[in-house]
């Protein structure tokens, strides 16, 4: 397919308008931003030793950035962050843990029956939700609300999601942490993923958003990162190629996949040979897996269709994670393209949750 041809595909298949949601990511960052004075303020944080982030899909990935991000970044946060995707929570969870129910539609039924069982255990729990049932439940309980606008696909809201967990948990548990400080930052990356959604939006020759599509078109695509700094980017990439694009896309982690899947890429040769490797990487890396990194590409670029690595060379970490994530969304839009495919639904989801309703 020619650039011509995608730009005419584009009109065709992009019903929903996928490529407009995309530019305007930005937007989401700055508003999350504006709206840091309006976030909950929790009264007693000392009553709280441990916070659990309840979710599925799109809006776990939240969770889990946020998780994955300060853990990282803020050494001072001493409270712990995990994140559950199920019908129940941990049996752990006491009176002492916060609860954040996340869930964009606010109808997700592991999220609405694991913050059931938890409400019967603590009293610490907040909601962010654009509405739905979720949004009731809260009001029903006095449970404070983040709410954001509501209109997108799940994992096109990431920007809103993340970006008011982040800022809330910042605000409340960061003892060190300064709202001016947090607020310039979110600025930077806002202006930074303006000014690439640009440079992707643009159908040219010079797009790499576009070049990489076209690599991983018709293409089983599987990404490796470490399994600290990026393994939710590494999930992200994999979940937009999925969703977006309706491609095949699996991923592992660093240094385990040195001990065992890196031994399977022999066979079966037709899936091998017709497969695209792309490694996730970043400069505050483990020096160790960045040798693993460099030494796999090494062995597996000459048994895959492509084989590439993939870094942000940004100073700010969180920008480092956006410069990836916002990339991701483009290709996989792309990609979406190429593939005769209308990016935003979700048929084989939605085939699976009607037959769930249906079998209750």
């Amino acid at each position: 397919m020619n650039l011509q041809s995608i730009e005419d595909a584009i009109k065709e298949l992009d019903k929903s308008g996928m490529r407009q949601i995309i530019l305007d990511f930005y937007q989401q960052v700055r508003k999350s931003n504006s709206r840091i004075p309006e976030l909950p303020k929790i009264s007693n944080t000392r009553d709280i030793d441990k916070i659990l982030i309840l979710g599925m899909g799109g809006s776990a990935i939240s969770g889990d950035l946020v998780r994955n991000y300060i853990d990282a970044n803020h050494a001072e946060i001493e409270v712990p962050i995990f994140v559950t995707r199920n019908y129940i929570p941990p049996r752990w969870i006491d009176s002492k843990t916060l609860i954040i129910a996340i869930s964009y539609s606010g109808n997700t039924e592991e999220t609405l029956s694991g913050l059931q069982t938890a409400s019967l255990i603590t009293k610490h729990i907040i909601g962010i939700t654009s509405g739905g049932s979720l949004e009731e439940v809260c009001k029903q309980n006095n449970y404070p609300i983040i709410k954001v606008p509501g209109g997108f696909q799940p994992r096109a809201a990431l920007g809103y999601m993340f970006f008011n967990l982040l800022n809330f948990i910042l605000l409340n548990f960061c003892v060190i942490c300064t709202v001016s400080k947090t607020a310039i930052e979110e600025e930077i990356i806002a202006d930074f993923l303006e000014n690439k959604g640009k440079q992707y939006n643009e159908v040219n020759e010079n797009n790499e958003a576009i070049k990489l599509a076209m690599q991983l078109y018709n293409k089983q695509v599987v990404i490796y990162s470490s399994s600290n700094l990026l393994d939710v980017v590494n999930l992200r990439w994999r979940g937009q190629i999925q969703e977006n694009a309706k491609n095949l896309a699996f991923g592992n982690f660093f240094p385990e996949m040195n001990h065992n899947e890196i031994n399977s890429w022999l066979h079966p040769n037709e899936i091998v040979s017709k497969s695209v490797i792309l490694f996730l990487k970043d400069k505050k890396d483990d020096p160790r897996i960045q040798s693993r990194i460099l030494a796999t590409k090494h062995i597996l670029a000459t048994k895959v269709s492509y084989c590439e690595i993939l870094e942000s060379n940004e100073d700010i970490p969180l920008l480092r994670l956006f410069d990836l994530i916002y990339f991701a969304d483009w290709v996989s839009y792309y990609l979406s393209i190429l593939n005769n495919q209308d990016p935003t639904p979700i048929p084989l989801i939605s085939q699976l949750k009607q037959i769930m309703q249906d079998n209750k």
